[in-house]
């Protein structure tokens, strides 16, 4: 009998903890549903301005220094190149 008895309170503790998330995620939903996705394609925020069609735009983040190779002594030689067509 005492095995029932701990199936049935595990079974209602299941049940409440589903109603208890539901609850909690419809909330979050209503809270937070506008703010992280717009239909332009940003994350929040549009674009600053509106571009013009074909223009090329590269945001660079973080300093320029990062960009440059890390390697350690004895790997080799870097070569810095651009191709040329």
């Amino acid at each position: 009998m005492r095995f029932l008895t701990i199936l049935v309170f595990i079974y209602l503790g299941w049940q409440v903890f589903k109603w208890i998330a539901k609850w909690a995620i419809r909330y979050w939903i209503r809270k937070n549903g506008g703010k992280a996705f717009t239909f332009n394609g940003s994350f929040g925020q549009p674009p600053p301005y509106p571009r013009p069609e074909g223009e090329i735009r590269v945001d660079s983040f973080g300093n320029p220094e990062s960009t440059t190779p890390k390697i350690k002594p004895g790997e080799g030689d870097y070569v810095d190149f651009e191709e040329v067509k």
